[in-house]
């Protein structure tokens, strides 16, 4: 992995916190507040308004002016995102959903390790979710300082590799040193989902990936979150995992890359034939087939030639399997508990 260069004579180093919003008017106003209220002092908030419609813009304005403002036509979230990183001064750069929150202390608790941790280029950590109830902006704090278990656990082993098989980061929990962006290039604007897994997979594949055991992030569930859009997301991985072959194709052996997209075009697959779009979800199984031979895609194939009446029929049947295996498991597990 390549070394960091090493931060500046002063010993706290600017932050920028870029907060991309599209019609965030709802919610935006208590992202900012989170990044505004942080205890490490030396930061720039910029929020990039990507084309909104509602009130987003004046919601912002009762701040004050106590952030850059950014303004620019709808061109989606990979843009805004860079629209951000371009405007940031700061040597290391931060992302906030505007319907995220952050810990007060998020960015202290970063800033001290990656000062103590210069080989890492991108830190991250944990989060947990809250189900939206219009009830007002309460602050929290994430840890009170770094200690020796969390020091044990840095850099992750095979980040890369990781994060071909899920992606365990979340965009408003990290922190990434701004040579990383230079060295591996800005967000992928032509990607409307997972892009922010592409991100990490580029950048994992050049720099050490640490993440810090505590929630420095609470990110909130609503009807509108983007990842609600389960066929869009599976195809929108397959694109990212394809990509990222063809970038990085000797980082780990072919046999994972395959296996792991021929699960992707499986699900994607099965999810076509569930909205009855057969033709498609045909060729998706096609795709699983031909990176990794199962009877799970040759089956696939086989129902969609069925009549809609059968598919459904046997959809339940696999609901009510997937339901027996959960709850055999559960009772198993509940025993060996008792013992």
């Amino acid at each position: 992995m390549k070394a960091m260069s090493p931060d500046p004579a002063n010993k706290s180093p600017l932050v920028s916190v870029v907060i991309p919003a599209y019609n965030a008017a709802r919610f935006v106003h208590q992202a900012v507040q989170s990044a505004l209220e942080q205890t490490y002092g030396n930061r720039e908030v910029i929020v990039v308004d990507d084309g909104s419609t509602d009130d987003t813009k004046l919601v912002l304005s009762k701040f004050d002016g106590r952030f850059r403002y950014l303004y620019q036509e709808n061109r989606g979230l990979s843009a805004a995102r860079n629209t951000g990183i371009e405007a940031a001064q700061g040597a290391l750069v931060c992302f906030l959903d505007a319907d995220d929150l952050w810990a007060s202390n998020k960015l202290e608790l970063q800033v001290a390790f990656l000062q103590e941790h210069r080989d890492i280029g991108l830190l991250s950590g944990r989060h947990e979710k809250f189900r939206d109830s219009g009830s007002p902006y309460t602050p929290f704090v994430a840890a009170n300082k770094l200690g020796e278990s969390a020091a044990q656990t840095f850099p992750i082993p095979a980040a890369f590799l990781e994060l071909i098989r899920s992606n365990f980061i979340r965009v408003s929990t990290v922190m990434v040193r701004k040579e990383c962006f230079e060295k591996v290039g800005l967000f992928d604007a032509d990607l409307t989902a997972v892009e922010d897994r592409d991100m990490w997979l580029r950048i994992s594949a050049h720099f050490s990936v640490a993440c810090l055991p505590w929630v420095v992030c609470k990110k909130r569930l609503h009807d509108f979150n983007t990842s609600r859009d389960e066929e869009r997301m599976l195809y929108a991985r397959i694109k990212v995992l394809e990509k990222n072959r063809s970038l990085f194709p000797g980082l780990v052996p072919s046999g994972v890359w395959n296996k792991h997209l021929a699960e992707l075009y499986l699900q994607a697959g099965y999810s076509s034939l569930l909205r009855n779009q057969r033709p498609e979800a045909r060729q998706a199984a096609l795709h699983s087939l031909k990176a990794a031979p199962t009877i799970k895609a040759a089956l696939l194939i086989l129902v969609t030639f069925m009549r809609r009446p059968a598919i459904e029929i046997l959809h339940q049947i696999w609901q009510k399997l997937q339901w027996y295996r959960m709850e055999k498991a559960r009772t198993t597990s509940a025993s060996r508990a008792k013992r």
